[in-house]
């Protein structure tokens, strides 16, 4: 298997690394296939990483792609588990967290899940399909009008008027719906009218908010946050990256809620970039995914 998947802001998370000796701790909370650890042990071989995640598949996959480097262990779990997992690890201090929201190229090129358009095979999208139980084609499939609305006001911003219910409606009255093919036509049918390449823009927010109901993102996303916040050492840091707007609004609102001390037994934290971190041009050419990236970084003070 070969590496789909260009780290995005490596560069900016190396800068802003805390980096302990004689040996600094990094978990890798998203490891995908690899390519920010890879980038973190060529800045610095006094480096110890434990490389988190829920895709099995896509976890053996990083393993084939760092197997020259010993300094990474490996974990098939969820980052919402991040306490535990530390735990198990022995781990006494985490200096430095890092989260890439993003959706992994692997997952786009890999059409028998679901995540593409292009995709032929069973609409699906689970990141743990040996944990989850939850597929597209069931939230497609059988969730009611009420549900459909709220998941694509919650997780895609979707207005919740009139034209969002009928877009609702048409769903439910194309289905059975089988495939990520199959989703794309009748939303293209529904949206036809509309410029295509806000069409496209519109049709992936679709996928979108479903993709993150099956993985049940959000919540993983607070737990995993706040419990990083709980356990990362004095000093230590937690890097953020987000591509969509209710992700990193949810991001920012975690962030400023422990900048107030509310759930902190005392421990300070501040922002390193009080402005939100972006691709600069050359990157965005490089690696148009990265666009809409935002890096959020916070440290814990005391």
């Amino acid at each position: 298997m070969n590496s789909f998947h260009i780290p995005v802001l490596s560069g900016k998370i190396i800068e802003y690394l805390y980096l302990k000796k004689p040996k600094t701790t990094v978990f890798d909370c998203t490891i995908g296939e690899g390519g920010i650890s890879k980038e973190i042990i060529k800045h610095s071989n006094d480096i110890n990483i434990i490389g988190i995640d829920t895709d099995s598949v896509i976890l053996k996959l990083a393993m084939n792609n760092l197997h020259n480097f010993k300094q990474i262990n490996y974990i098939h779990d969820n980052y919402s588990n991040i306490i535990k997992i530390a735990e198990d690890q022995k781990i006494n201090e985490i200096h430095n967290i890092i989260f890439d929201f993003g959706l992994s190229n692997y997952h786009l090129q890999e059409l028998n899940r679901g995540f593409s358009y292009n995709s032929n095979s069973k609409l699906d999208m689970r990141f743990d399909t040996q944990k989850n139980n939850l597929t597209a084609y069931e939230i497609i499939n059988k969730y009611s009008k009420e549900k459909l609305i709220k998941i694509l006001s919650t997780n895609a911003d979707f207005p919740i008027n009139n034209h969002s219910k009928r877009f609702v409606d048409h769903i439910i009255k194309n289905r059975p719906i089988n495939t990520g093919e199959n989703l794309m036509s009748v939303c293209k049918s529904f949206f036809k009218k509309i410029p295509y390449k806000n069409m496209i823009k519109i049709i992936a927010r679709v996928f979108q908010a479903i993709r993150i109901e099956v993985n049940q993102e959000f919540e993983n996303i607070k737990l995993g946050l706040k419990s990083s916040l709980e356990i990362i050492g004095i000093n230590g840091r937690i890097f953020t990256l987000t591509y969509h707007s209710s992700e990193d609004r949810l991001v920012k609102n975690i962030f400023k809620e422990y900048q107030k001390s509310i759930h902190c037994n005392n421990k300070k934290f501040d922002l390193v970039n009080k402005k939100v971190i972006k691709p600069e041009y050359k990157e965005q050419q490089q690696n148009p995914s990265s666009r809409s990236a935002k890096l959020r970084i916070i440290e814990r003070l005391t």
